[in-house]
């Protein structure tokens, strides 16, 4: 699809991090640097702007609920999910990856991990188009916003059936940050065939090379924070009520952290993303998240190591998250 290597256009896409400074035009501290931003993800005092979006005690429920045991369970469940929707695509035409398999397939995970009954997976299905965000033109954007209104004001109503701590929570990240993640990630091994072709080659390297795709394919490009008190990180006096920009995407290519940050390496032996950020505000579902994205890729390189990129894609972007919102292949034989 591109005449230039993606070591190329990853470096294009992202410049080298540089020391923190204050930025005028956006009244914020931006830090980019692995260190800094590392630094200011475990410093409690940086807190998400407005409210916080899941409380302590919300965030300790989750990490309660999402137990060893449960996880064994859910996997048992997820594992054969993705192997199936992909079986079951049409033959002789091309697939458009995100809404043909990611879509489908992380509602369908949804309803494993809520314990959704038949009827509740169909109705979960049927709301799961009106509630991502699309890339539409401004004339359909009034008709869209009141969809989905109505499409969270049902799914509220589904919810309320579910007897699990951290519902809402769970319900984002896997319904839509999970596959958001997995185009960007799928995209990058279509652009990097050796890497492909090597997960498909030795399996075990899996967890390592979901762990590589989220610091290379994060979706999360920039966190916004404010300091509830005065705090000192990355040499800077930030006084409280100022606002921090954390570029996580140019932390996870530092070059003075990691070795060739700009090549996608599945066998990268220490990665330390940030992908799925840090101390009090790390991921709650992380665990789930990689559960998910490894039993996902494995079915994906299985099954479509030889598919191609036939149309160039289509990119949602927004202030925090990146992602392909169209990814159409044609399967090789």
């Amino acid at each position: 699809m591109t005449s230039q290597p993606a070591d190329d256009l990853a470096a294009q896409c992202f410049p080298a991090p540089s020391a923190a400074f204050f930025d005028r035009s956006q009244n914020s501290w931006v830090l980019s640097r692995y260190q800094d931003v590392l630094d200011a993800m475990h410093e409690p005092a940086l807190r998400q702007e407005g409210h916080e979006k899941v409380p302590a005690q919300v965030r300790q429920n989750v990490s309660d609920a999402i137990s060893q045991s449960r996880m064994s369970e859910w996997e048992k469940q997820i594992e054969p999910l993705a192997h199936r929707i992909i079986a079951a695509l049409p033959q002789g035409r091309s697939i458009e990856l995100v809404s043909e398999v990611l879509r489908p397939w992380s509602c369908a995970v949804t309803s494993v991990v809520l314990g959704l009954d038949a009827s509740g997976a169909r109705q979960l299905a049927a709301l799961a188009p009106h509630l991502s965000h699309g890339n539409a033109r401004s004339l359909h954007r009034i008709g869209l916003a009141i969809r989905r209104r109505v499409a969270s004001a049902r799914l509220k109503r589904l919810l309320r059936g579910v007897r699990l701590p951290g519902v809402q929570s769970l319900f984002l990240g896997i319904s839509q940050t999970l596959p958001e993640f997995l185009a960007k990630a799928w995209l990058a091994l279509l652009e990097n065939p050796s890497q492909l072709a090597r997960l498909q080659a030795e399996p075990n390297l899996m967890p390592k090379g979901v762990d590589e795709l989220l610091r290379f394919s994060g979706p999360v490009h920039t966190l916004v924070r404010r300091a509830e008190r005065d705090v000192e990180i990355a040499d800077l006096n930030i006084a409280e009520g100022d606002r921090v920009i954390l570029k996580v995407a140019l932390a996870n290519r530092d070059p003075g952290h990691f070795i060739n940050p700009n090549s996608l390496d599945i066998a990268r032996r220490n990665t330390g993303h940030l992908s799925l950020g840090g101390g009090p505000h790390s991921c709650v579902g992380a665990l789930l998240v990689r559960m998910a994205a490894i039993s996902a890729t494995r079915a994906f390189t299985e099954k479509m190591a030889m598919a191609e990129l036939v149309e160039p894609v289509v990119w949602r972007r927004g202030s925090t998250l990146e992602s392909p919102h169209s990814l159409r292949v044609r399967l090789e034989s």
